[in-house]
């Protein structure tokens, strides 16, 4: 806020307290915030690891617990059928946004702001009963590839209504809410730490046989397969290399793993790929890497394993689409490929592999790129002043 405006306090609601993504990066846009411009409370809808992260932090934390059926409802079971289905749990769910209207009234809220899809639905709905502006931050494309057609359809219109303001991690989320001009947007990426950065900057581990990696949680439209395909490809030609699949599945898609390693039984790669599974230090993974390979088939709303590689001094393929055309330039900061194209994403890694001033001179733009335009001071100064125009225009 501008010195003639006291402390701005903000409610931030998540419906999850794992540590996926989205929360992660609250986490960190929490503590970067400047304590003279905004106050952060933060009401989580179930305990876990979020809680103590935000604690430790200094961050006030509460968990209101939701009711498992909201909380653990899928995405993939957010059509009509599914909403008729969950009809006797609309009462719980006013009742919950009912709480955090009192919550918000009694410790003087200035802003509600939500951060996950099931969060805009309760936090909008809650706002609007407190007669408190309310910002969306919207981390998923809202399209039919990611979402049912009526789920698609209502959070559109929501969208038109509930909040004050949305907020997306790309341009190319944004665009998927189809809002008109007149509404109050920003596009706030993800951004990272300065200890995050220099860990990813600590000298890179050697190898004498080039490391080839795709990092993320494990899930169909992730292209780990793709990558796999592509490694046999690349061993075939004779280059040597060893490919890296680091990440597990989260949400009840434990069958991709067995059907990945299956996959590389049958490329007969096995013996050079190594199923890393799930890691909590991500800096060393890519300081372990030479080539960070992004393969999402379908489009990304962000790509933040996409900033984080290039951080690390590493050059980077990632397929063209949503989040990340718009973090990587084609052959300036990285290379882009076609989605779930195996034959481009082979070309590209035989190019880099076989070109190493090329790789090197990516990399090193790629690197710069993101120092200048992805760390959390960036995400921070830009959200404090976007609670600044909220409240301008919503304040008489």
């Amino acid at each position: 806020m501008s010195p003639e405006h006291s402390v701005c306090k903000v409610l931030y609601l998540d419906h999850t307290a794992k540590l996926s993504g989205g929360e992660m990066a609250l986490s960190r846009l929490l503590v970067a915030l400047d304590p003279t411009r905004a106050v952060p409370i933060v009401i989580l809808g179930e305990d876990g690891p979020l809680v103590n992260t935000l604690r430790s932090e200094g961050i006030e934390t509460h968990v209101f617990p939701l009711s498992s059926h909201i909380r653990t409802i899928r995405k993939d079971t957010m059509g009509i059928e599914g909403w008729l289905q969950r009809t006797k749990h609309i009462y719980p769910f006013w009742q919950y946004a009912f709480r955090i209207v009192r919550f918000a009234r009694e410790n003087h809220i200035d802003i509600i702001y939500t951060n996950s899809l099931k969060s805009d639905l309760y936090g909008g709905l809650a706002g609007r009963l407190a007669r408190l502006p309310v910002i969306w931050h919207v981390r998923d494309r809202i399209e039919t590839s990611y979402l049912p057609t009526a789920a698609v359809r209502l959070f559109r219109l929501l969208a038109r209504h509930l909040p004050t303001c949305v907020v997306a991690n790309s341009q190319s989320t944004l665009e998927t809410l189809q809002l008109p001009p007149t509404a109050l947007t920003e596009v706030i990426s993800s951004g990272m730490t300065q200890e995050y950065i220099q860990r990813c900057q600590e000298p890179p581990i050697q190898h004498s046989v080039p490391q080839i990696g795709i990092v993320g949680r494990i899930a169909s439209w992730k292209g780990q397969d793709i990558f796999l395909r592509a490694a046999a490809q690349v061993l075939k030609s004779g280059q040597k290399a060893h490919f890296r699949v680091v990440g597990a599945p989260l949400f009840g898609e434990d069958q991709q793993l067995e059907t990945l390693k299956s996959l590389a039984s049958e490329l007969e790669i096995e013996d050079q790929v190594t199923f890393c599974g799930f890691q909590t230090d991500i800096p060393t993974q890519l300081r372990n890497l030479d080539i960070l390979v992004h393969a999402s088939t379908l489009p990304e709303p962000f790509g933040q394993v996409i900033v984080e590689g290039m951080v690390a001094g590493i050059p980077v393929i990632a397929t063209d689409g949503g989040g990340a055309r718009e973090i990587v330039t084609h052959e300036q900061t990285g290379l882009l490929i076609p989605l779930a194209d195996v034959e481009a994403l082979t070309a590209s890694l035989l190019r880099l592999l076989s070109d190493p001033e090329l790789a090197a001179r990516l990399a090193a733009a790629g690197k710069e790129h993101a120092l200048q335009n992805y760390t959390i001071e960036i995400s921070a100064r830009k959200s404090e002043a976007l609670y600044e125009r909220v409240l301008k225009r919503t304040k008489p």
